[in-house]
């Protein structure tokens, strides 16, 4: 059990970092920064951690970082089985006896499984995974826990936050006892939704204000008789209303124990449009009829209402990710519609790229101005995030087009329409094809690699060129072109390493430390790295793959990737991503290093400071 912090001489609780937030974002940069060597200290308002399945889907890129952390078997094991988390459907409804009723509209493979799997599989060791933040954020919490006893205190909430030039000084209150204590921290990781600190230190969310609300309600029931699918990780139902509208209703597996078609637990979900009734006017009896005409379920079928949440959807971006000493991360930093589950993941990947340039700033490893990479490397991944997930919520429902269905059109109009689609006639067949097409767009939502992982840093300034050209992106996201440029995420190969089967990230296995592949000529660069290693504090993995007794190459794959040839280097920093690459010989390895490290670590970028002020 937590205790509140102890305060010293001065009634000031130090501790390096103030985390601010308990949920996916805010315990990840605790358990981060535990396993880079930093003492932090998280506060969470709430008492527990979220009561809500919430978001559940966690892309290859999370997984990578999860793993990187040792969590990731954790999730794997309290998660959806593989095979009950490949598909997408959509269906007409559950229930009812029409004669376009218990239809299925679409069917898809989506975030990784199905067809998807072996384009995901080149791209990542780490297949995506299913678990709802009701389960994910407590393991995320024990692991964190663990690392840091007594380190995040929940039913604590923050209340001032006053920065001056050596630090910042916060009042937390214990709802639980009702006193109230100081803490003092370098930095603080603001991950609380934006709930309080965006407002403490004024800082604006641009782009789309509130449009939808929408509401979940976690149920218990069995909808085993009505779902025919048991690998569909969503459910998205479309039913014709009495009165010749669609409504429209995900209903999403949840487990906790059994999986698919045959979950225990589900979270339904729909939204509420500008100019109807207020999600908040609206009781939670009405509620549960809504969804339950919504998906024609039979009177008599029981369902469970665990609990019901009503909150708004925006699509939008803080105006910055940094002021001063604090840092925004999740949902403190961008908020957007669930549509292709980029919400936790990128909250995730904003924890991750920032606590290993707290921790070598904290040690004195880096310089300050690293600090200054994290808002524009991040900030620009949100914002693609943020215009994705809007565009993709709208496409979601163009399929409307396809049915023949048209909004505000006489009830017997759109059942005909309904009816025809699914006709045994060669008009049916035909409209049944042109839905297809209309579905076939949605692959934006559910099938994005490039989107998941194909962002890169190259233009933020702290990485160091190599002037080879940007790999062609691919505009709807679907796939990922990986690459070794500087800037890039390290591409995923198999390699054969002490007799094992490894994956490139695989080998990057201490957090905290910077990679190093170089070519089987690589002699050179590895002992330029002990060098530079030592000079500047940090550690430094280095292979020379290809090379007698090292990491080699079995199928060709990195040597295609990597973009180098046998004497020359790609340098990886601690979250993997590319800092800088050789293309070939080079006559003084060991100061074409220091260069990249002392880009990498911020110090090339306070020397250009400095020289602009002098």
């Amino acid at each position: 059990m937590n205790v509140p912090p102890e305060p010293g001489p001065d009634g000031l609780r130090r501790v390096p970092v103030l985390v601010v937030g308990g949920g996916g974002a805010g315990l990840t940069s605790s358990l981060a920064l535990s396993d880079l060597g930093v003492e932090s200290l998280l506060v969470e308002r709430h008492p527990s951690t979220s009561v809500q399945p919430k978001a559940h889907i966690l892309n290859a890129r999370t997984m990578e970082i999860f793993a990187h952390h040792q969590v990731a078997a954790d999730i794997r094991r309290e998660g959806s089985p593989p095979e009950n988390c490949r598909a997408m459907a959509w269906l007409s409804s559950l229930g009812g006896d029409e004669p376009y009723d218990r239809k299925v509209l679409y069917r898809t493979s989506a975030y990784g499984g199905g067809e998807l799997a072996e384009r995901y599989a080149k791209a990542s060791a780490q297949p995506h995974a299913n678990l709802g933040q009701r389960w994910l954020e407590p393991l995320l919490r024990r692991h964190a826990e663990e690392r840091a006893p007594g380190g995040l205190l929940f039913h604590h909430e923050l209340l001032t936050l006053d920065e001056d030039g050596t630090g910042v000084t916060a009042t937390v209150l214990d709802r639980t006892g009702g006193r109230t204590f100081r803490v003092r921290a370098s930095y603080v990781i603001a991950a609380d939704g934006g709930k309080t600190i965006g407002r403490l230190r004024d800082i604006p969310m641009e782009g789309t204000p509130t449009f939808l609300e929408w509401i979940n309600l976690h149920v218990r029931a069995d909808f085993s008789p009505f779902i025919p699918y048991d690998d569909a990780v969503v459910n998205r139902v479309s039913s014709l209303s009495d009165d010749g509208t669609l409504e429209h209703c995900g209903v999403v597996p949840m487990g906790p124990r059994r999986w698919g078609r045959h979950s225990e637990e589900w979270t339904l979900m729909f939204s509420r449009p500008p100019g109807g009734k207020e999600a908040a006017e609206l009781d939670d009896e009405t509620i549960v009829k809504m969804v339950r005409r919504t998906l024609k379920l039979p009177d008599a079928h029981p369902m469970d209402v665990l609990s019901i949440s009503r909150w708004p959807v925006e699509g939008t971006l803080a105006r910055t990710f940094r002021s001063g000493r604090v840092f925004l991360v999740g949902d403190a930093a961008h908020r957007h519609p669930p549509s292709g589950a980029l919400g936790l993941n990128t909250g995730v990947q904003d924890a991750h790229n920032l606590a290993w340039k707290l921790a070598l700033v904290l040690r004195g490893n880096a310089d300050e101005s690293l600090l200054d990479s994290y808002e524009p490397e991040r900030r620009p991944v949100a914002r693609r995030v943020v215009e994705r997930a809007l565009f993709s919520l709208f496409n979601q429902i163009a399929f409307t087009s396809g049915t023949g269905v048209v909004p505000g059109a006489r009830p017997e109009w759109n059942r005909a329409q309904m009816t025809a689609l699914f006709s045994d006639t060669p008009d049916g067949e035909t409209r049944r094809a042109v839905l297809r097409e209309y579905f076939d767009t949605n692959r934006i939502t559910t099938a994005h690699l490039g989107l998941e992982m194909g962002y890169d840093y190259a233009d933020a300034g702290f990485v160091t060129p190599d002037h080879t050209p940007r790999p062609r992106t691919d505009p709807l996201g679907l796939l990922c072109p990986q690459t070794a440029r500087p800037g890039s995420r390290l591409p995923h190969a198999w390699l054969r390493h002490r007799g094992e089967r490894v994956s490139t990230h695989q080998l990057h296995g201490t957090p905290g430390s910077f990679l190093l592949f170089a070519g089987a000529h690589g002699g050179v660069w590895r002992e330029a790295a002990k060098s530079v290693a030592q000079r500047h504090g940090v550690r430094i993995d280095a292979y020379a793959v290809g090379a007698p007794g090292e990491p080699y190459d079995v199928d060709g794959e990195w040597y295609r990737l990597r973009g180098h040839d046998e004497d020359g280097v790609v340098l990886v920093r601690p979250d993997g991503f590319v800092t800088m690459r050789q293309l070939t010989y080079c006559a003084y390895p060991e100061d074409v290093l220091n260069d990249a490290l002392e880009t990498a670590l911020g110090r090339r970028a306070h020397a250009a400071s400095r020289k602009g002020h002098d």
